[in-house]
């Protein structure tokens, strides 16, 4: 009896804790079923929601074709009646990129001359035809430039030059094409003519604080004319461009202002242009040009004979100037915020072929004249270090050949070639100012009697503050 007590007593202990641990492994287990539906019915819910998004997804997008379909038909129909579709109010934003750019440039010079810096160019300059700072402190040419888009197919400009004399004048106005294609833009108007390099270039763009010789003798400070300019610019990987212009004349070396009562275009022009990188540092241009012109109706004073002979003289016939040009910039890598170069040269020949009248108000003697002159200038700019520049320009006139017949007796051209160095620094806080001093050796006048060049040593000191949006200048 006692041993099947002490058995029962051993058996009872090893099966109590296999009862406990059997309930355990059953709570477990019905903890696991009871995950496994819970996470059953998350998932079903995710995934009829997910269907839900589905379907609505796909509505959508058959209402979205619909609509489009529908709004391609009102707009198909629209197009097939005068009156037109309906259009929603632009936003008040918008109605600012209607309006202008302004710039107003501040141009103010003080000059040093040891002569008399309103005497023309010997044997060069007519009347109009040189643009030159005065003695004395002046306010120079002040601009007012006026640009916008009109709308996709055209932008217009408007210049005005506010001279030192207080003259107002109208340099451009114009309107130009934006949307041509095949490399073609039209501009008409009154406009700086694409004649050489720096012609186009406005005074305050300039790298001295006035044009040089050749520029001033043959085209004045920048020749324009009112008329229409066509250029197009070839599919090629360098730049190519050719230009055509047709005008009144109304400008110095023209008509001098009294243009031909005619219908027909008084003056023509033709220029091409060639240009591309060499390297990553430095680019080119190279051009010609062609301008030709007519008199006016009572011909034009011819160059300064009128001060040579102290009689009024008259020209009446076609003048043709031709010229080539080039420019090379340097910039490292591209890069010309700390240091950049650019040399720039022009030549230039004038051909005058027609009748000479020597002293229109007495003697009258007409006979014909042939007359060829020619002239350049080259020039270098060095920017050495951040907001500073130094530059070097040599400028030099050829008087060439003058044939005036039976007039020769009466008056005799000077063999004379003019002649000027320049140099200059200039300090260039930002893109909006501009501080120069320049010095210039001039040797463009003679003395007639004597035959002894008038040397004069000119010193001036500029200023240059440009106000509001400005567009980029040309290459």
């Amino acid at each position: 009896m006692r041993h099947t007590l002490i058995a029962a007593a051993v058996a009872l202990a090893w099966v109590g804790p296999a009862m406990a641990q059997n309930a355990e492994l059953d709570q477990i287990r019905r903890d696991i079923e009871d995950l496994r539906g819970s996470y059953e019915a998350r998932i079903k819910a995710l995934e009829d929601k997910l269907k839900d998004a589905e379907a609505s997804a796909a509505k959508a997008q058959v209402s979205a074709a619909q609509a489009e379909a529908s709004a391609a038909k009102a707009e198909t129909a629209a197009s097939r009646t005068d009156t037109p579709a309906p259009q929603a109010a632009a936003p008040t934003a918008s109605q600012s990129a209607f309006n202008p750019a302004i710039s107003l440039i501040l141009n103010g010079t003080w000059g040093r001359f040891g002569n008399d810096p309103t005497t023309r160019i010997t044997g060069f300059a007519p009347s109009g035809g040189e643009v030159s700072p005065g003695r004395g402190a002046s306010i120079g040419e002040s601009e007012l430039f006026l640009s916008s888009s009109i709308d996709p197919y055209f932008r217009g400009s408007l210049l005005v030059a506010l001279t030192p004399d207080n003259a107002v004048s109208v340099e451009e106005a114009y309107a130009e094409t934006t949307a041509l294609g095949q490399g073609f833009t039209i501009k008409a108007g009154r406009f700086f003519s694409g004649l050489g390099y720096l012609n186009a270039v406005h005074a305050h763009a300039w790298d001295f604080v006035d044009a040089s010789l050749v520029q001033r003798a043959f085209l004045g400070a920048n020749y324009g004319d009112d008329g229409v300019q066509v250029r197009w610019v070839a599919p090629l990987p360098v730049l190519l461009q050719f230009g055509a212009e047709v005008g009144r004349g109304r400008e110095f070396p023209g008509a001098g202002g009294v243009v031909r009562n005619q219908n027909g275009p008084e003056s023509r022009a033709f220029f091409v242009k060639l240009g591309g990188d060499i390297g990553p540092s430095s680019s080119y241009q190279v051009g010609a040009s062609h301008l030709q012109q007519r008199s006016g109706q009572n011909g034009v004073a011819f160059l300064d004979y009128d001060d040579l002979s102290g009689v009024n003289n008259r020209f009446s016939g076609r003048q043709r100037i031709n010229g080539v040009d080039m420019v090379y910039k340097w910039a490292p890598d591209g890069n010309p915020t700390y240091r950049n170069f650019k040399f720039a040269a022009e030549w230039y020949q004038r051909q005058y072929d027609g009748d000479f009248t020597f002293d229109t108000a007495g003697l009258a003697a007409t006979d014909a004249l042939a007359a060829r002159q020619s002239g350049w200038y080259a020039q270098a700019i060095y920017q050495f270090m951040p907001y500073w520049r130094v530059g070097g320009r040599y400028d030099q006139l050829s008087h060439g050949t003058v044939a005036l017949n039976a007039n020769a007796a009466r008056l005799a051209p000077p063999a004379f070639n003019p002649k000027r160095y320049s140099l200059m620094v200039d300090w260039n806080p930002s893109e909006f100012s501009r501080i120069r001093l320049q010095y210039s050796r001039d040797l463009t006048r003679q003395n007639i009697a004597t035959g002894e060049t008038i040397g004069d040593n000119q010193l001036f000191l500029q200023y240059i503050f440009s106000l509001g949006a400005h567009g980029a200048h040309q290459f």
